[in-house]
């Protein structure tokens, strides 16, 4: 199989460089590395040029992270598709993994992503935390159901290319995160496969669309929106499909819940859903993690507990609870040892794969 690692770049000319460097050292015979820069004010033209004609480069008008990760689609001629993003990095062994587990009907292998600090130092965590079994009919169950399964953010998933160029041809053209389409069609339109093992890191820094060093309701809310957008997808490709969906797939939606309810605490005023109240809301998740979710027990304990404890704590308290769960540069240093800690010893009890 062939790997196409395709490279979208806005303005991280601090990042960019490192993430070509870490698709280029991949450990596979046969790939190629595109990189798209959507317009950058910044000096990436400069870093991208440097790496010659190790990798086939374009430089376009602005658009969004999903037209130019289309671009650079419509450029490749892999079997295997992985959108890096300009401030992540891929471990070497990547692709060597993910053909381990790869076959006929898979939409997109994922794997989980180590955090770092815009230095690169390690954080002391990795995301997201599956299951132990890897089992895609169940997942595709659960997900038709709340609209909701684990899953890492982009530079985390190897797509097939007959399913990426599904996505993007059913990609609202509201849509401007190439993750929505991707991630929401993936269980619809064929198997998503697991690895436990990090095979990527995921940088934290500040700037990211998704990723928090500090609480900034801007993006909670943007991320809320978005999720309106990926749920009319969901419904009209599943309907297309002959799948039976919920009438509101956000409902059970737990990942959608967790930013609601935070969104809702921090600021109930400008909160977009404004039929919302903390009860339902914390109902609502604690229904979505007892009965559909695919964390594991442990980890629906603490993401209940948390939520309690953020209605019922007092709004000073409830900040520190809400950005020290989204915002991993922003938790104590005392925690984020312990977590780096605890992620250790429990990876040394599991297998690499699920």
């Amino acid at each position: 199989m062939k790997l196409s690692i395709i490279v979208a770049n806005y303005n991280y000319r601090d990042f960019v460089g490192a993430a070509i460097d870490s698709a280029l050292a991949v450990n596979w015979p046969d790939k190629e590395v595109i990189v798209v820069d959507d317009a950058s004010t910044d000096d990436s033209r400069t870093v991208i040029e440097s790496f010659g004609d190790r990798i086939t480069a374009y430089f376009r008008p602005k658009s969004h992270q999903l037209g130019a990760h289309s671009f650079g689609f419509q450029q490749s001629s892999g079997d295997i598709i992985i959108f890096l993003d300009s401030d992540d990095l891929l471990e070497p062994e990547v692709m060597r993994e993910v053909a381990k587990v790869w076959r006929p009907g898979v939409s997109k292998v994922q794997f989980r992503m180590n955090l770092i600090d815009a230095a690169g130092i390690q954080l002391g965590s990795a995301i997201p935390q599956f299951l132990p079994h890897n089992d895609p009919t169940a997942l595709r169950h659960v997900f038709l159901k709340t609209m909701a399964y684990t899953t890492p953010p982009g530079s985390g998933n190897a797509y097939s290319r007959d399913f990426a160029r599904k996505a993007f041809a059913l990609a609202p053209s509201t849509m401007w995160a190439s993750d929505d389409p991707l991630l929401t069609l993936a269980p619809i339109l064929g198997d998503v496969l697991t690895i436990r093992q990090p095979l990527a890191r995921y940088r934290v820094h500040g700037k990211n669309d998704g990723a928090m060093d500090s609480l900034k309701m801007e993006k909670f809310r943007k991320r809320l929106h978005q999720d309106i957008d990926k749920a009319n997808l969901f419904m009209a490709v599943a309907r297309q499909q002959h799948l039976p969906v919920p009438h509101d797939p956000l409902r059970s939606s737990l990942n959608h819940l967790e930013y609601r309810l935070a969104s809702y605490l921090v600021d109930s005023a400008a909160h977009p859903f404004p039929k919302d109240a903390a009860s339902s809301l914390v109902y609502r998740l604690i229904s979505s993690a007892t009965r559909y979710s695919q964390m594991r027990f442990r980890e629906r304990g603490i993401l209940i507990a948390w939520a309690i404890a953020c209605t019922l704590a007092p709004p000073p308290c409830r900040h520190h609870l809400i950005q020290w769960r989204f915002a991993a540069m922003a938790r104590p240093a005392i925690i984020r040892r312990l977590l780096g800690t605890f992620s250790s010893l429990r990876s040394t009890h599991l297998p690499d794969r699920a």
